[in-house]
């Protein structure tokens, strides 16, 4: 072999082993000027599975792309965006999926520009301008993060050379405000990269040009909690960040636009608030081969943007002058099923279920959904979940031949009201609290052709599966995995039917969450929704439909879509009112809408959010329970899109 041949041999191992570390799934140099840097900031809206990317290619637009495959399919209205020294220069997106958008106002270029934010409600929204600021006459807008859902969204940016951070807050009316400028550690320390970890609460901050300022965690107030190694991250300097709580692995992810590189660290916080750090994975040094065919731009402004894809486990990316990529995690981290390593159910408040695992929420709640060779993985979240009184129980129910006969649409307990199961059940669990206990008991229940037979559950029996009930955070979390064996769940199904839901325990009670989320609760429900795989293979993702699919119809008893689409938005009167502690609350949609219905108690406090979610236009009706509230006088407001509806009075007497 000569020595171009083996050079090319040698080569070609180095970047196929680095490649390796961050696949490539699509990559798109149609928004790249190699001259010009105009494409600065993107992010993956969860809400469509789209990836915004804000750029000044062609105007001052903002870029709809196809998570999956890269593909344009648009782009945001940017009617009267206008001013600063580039009407737009980033985008962001809430946990609600309301996207936001700022201008670069930089003084040094264009004297007396203010820091504007416009909202969207949605991707076909007009922009509304709720913010304009000079911040004391400081450069804004070079980073900038939105974190948050309903009324309790934060905005967060800062810029070069920048001493303080900006932080605003979106209440959901007309106009934000200035929550105030936290002090930086360092000018300039939050240029590059923004990630809160959670609303007005700590916030990871990168502003590295060279090395310094490093990439930090900082507390509200500005202090400095932990410094990331400059070894660990990139060395050499960094130039955007972003945080992720993958099952048990705390990371942080960063970019370096000069060496085109991308690297993760993995962090610890023990009980005391200390923060340690450790490096979590190879980096990407390779990458600059993959960008703009084969020319590798220098990008000395360091314009780079990461973005977290949940639905496939992928990492968005955008370098300013090369490229806008999405880039696999599945090799750093396996998040795709059956899960490689030891998942197992926790009992120490720890979740072993990613964000590529949620398969739905129901009435503030979440369910997460996965697997390994040989078991099935389910976890629920909520505070009355599980709870020491054993009022609550949650049921997962199996039909393991979706395409036969055999089962019962009949559930095995009464709890709740329940009528009718979405399909034939062959197998139902019943996960039922004790005391304080971490690990559960409970029944499992088998269709035997005529009857259901009952067999009692231990949750330490390896061989029917595990149940255990944690705190995570403020939340609840209760875990059940069910055995593919005689024992358990069964065996030899090669397709599969799944529901779950969590009722109160008598006839009398209501059902408080069920999944899929298209089924409803109250008392007295019948379920019509269910969740179905033809296969439980390899490299498979539950959020993606084409994997695991909603099957069935939503019932009509708690969301009842009439024929009749009404002619406006109309919110009802509760009924009963007074009430105690139940009542039920009725409302109709003249269009397919992203919708919020919340209830406030008589200081403006958000106690209760009832929907958060788009529906399709007709009536629909949901039960309030009041009953871990006081007496007392109470509001629910409905937003419909942008539009406030109504707000209406009503009164929990006990």
């Amino acid at each position: 072999m000569n020595k171009k041949m083996l050079l090319i041999f040698v080569l070609s191992l180095m970047t196929s082993a680095l490649f390796a570390q961050y696949p490539v799934n699509w990559t798109d140099y149609s928004l790249i000027d190699p001259a010009n840097d105009v494409t600065r900031s993107l992010a993956y809206n969860r809400s469509t599975d789209h990836v915004l990317v804000a750029t000044r290619y062609r105007g001052v637009d903002v870029i709809v792309l196809d998570a999956a495959s890269g593909d344009s399919l648009g782009k945001l209205n940017t009617d009267g965006v206008e001013g600063g020294t580039y009407p737009i220069n980033m985008v962001s997106v809430a946990d609600d999926g309301t996207i936001y958008v700022c201008n670069l106002s930089a003084p040094q270029y264009s004297p007396g520009s203010k820091f504007k934010v416009y909202r969207y409600a949605d991707e076909n929204a007009m922009p509304e301008l709720i913010f304009e600021d000079a911040l004391e006459n400081g450069r804004f807008g070079d980073s900038f993060a939105a974190v948050g859902e309903g009324s309790n969204k934060y905005i967060y940016s800062s810029g070069q050379g920048q001493n303080t951070l900006a932080v605003i807050k979106d209440h959901g009316s007309a106009t934000a405000t200035l929550e105030g400028l936290i002090a930086l550690p360092q000018p300039g320390a939050a240029r590059h990269g923004i990630s809160a970890v959670s609303p007005g609460g700590k916030l990871w901050i990168n502003g590295a040009d060279d090395g310094s300022p490093p990439p930090q965690l900082i507390n509200s107030d500005g202090t400095v909690i932990a410094v990331i190694p400059d070894s660990l991250a990139s060395p050499g300097g960094t130039s955007c960040i972003t945080h992720m709580i993958l099952g048990e692995y705390n990371l942080i992810t960063v970019s370096n636009a000069w060496s085109m590189s991308i690297r993760s660290v993995q962090y610890f916080e023990d009980e005391l608030g200390t923060v340690l750090f450790d490096y979590f994975g190879a980096d990407s040094d390779s990458l600059p081969l993959l960008y703009n065919g084969n020319t590798f731009n220098t990008n000395f402004n360091a314009s780079t943007s990461l973005d977290y894809d949940s639905k496939r486990h992928c990492m968005v990316s955008l370098f300013g002058y090369n490229s806008v990529s999405s880039l696999s995690l599945d090799s750093l981290l396996k998040a795709s099923t059956p899960r490689e390593g030891d998942l197992t159910i926790s009992v120490d408040g720890n979740n072993d279920f990613f964000p590529t695992d949620h398969v739905g929420s129901s009435n503030g709640r979440d369910m997460y959904f996965t697997w390994s060779e040989g078991k099935l993985f389910f976890g629920i979240t909520g505070h009355t979940l599980v709870d020491p009184t054993e009022t609550n129980r949650m049921y997962v129910a199996f039909d393991l031949d979706p395409d036969g006969g055999n089962g019962s649409t009949t559930p095995p307990e009464e709890a709740g009201g329940v009528q009718e199961l979405p399909f034939k059940a062959d197998v139902v669990y019943m996960v039922e609290p004790w005391q304080e206990a971490d690990y559960l008991i409970g029944s499992i229940y088998k269709w035997n052709g005529s009857a259901w037979a009952e067999g009692l559950f231990d949750g330490n029996m390896a061989s029917q599966g595990a149940l255990a009930y944690a705190a995570e955070g403020e939340r609840k979390l209760a875990e059940l995995s069910a055995i593919m064996n005689a024992d358990g769940i069964g065996a030899g199904f090669t397709s599969i039917g799944i529901m779950a839901y969590v009722a109160e325990k008598d006839a009398s009670g209501d059902v408080l969450c069920a999944f899929p989320d298209g089924n409803p609760i109250g008392n007295g429900v019948s379920f019509g929704q269910y969740f179905y795989a033809d296969s439980l293979g390899k490299g498979m993702f539950p959020t993606d439909t084409k994997y695991v699919q909603v099957k069935g119809t939503p019932s009509s008893v708690a969301v009842d879509n009439t024929t009749n689409v009404p002619a406006e938005y109309v919110l009802d009167q509760n009924y009963p009112n007074p009430f105690n502690p139940k009542t039920t609350i009725q409302y109709a949609l003249s269009k397919s809408v992203n919708v919020n219905l919340n209830v406030y108690d008589i200081t403006g406090r958000k106690v209760a959010t009832l929907v958060n979610k788009k529906q399709d236009a007709g009536n629909h009706r949901v039960v309030f329970s009041g009953e871990n509230l006081s007496s007392g006088v109470y509001f629910y407001k409905l937003t419909a899109g942008n539009e406030t509806v109504a707000t209406k009075k009503m009164i929990l007497i006990k």
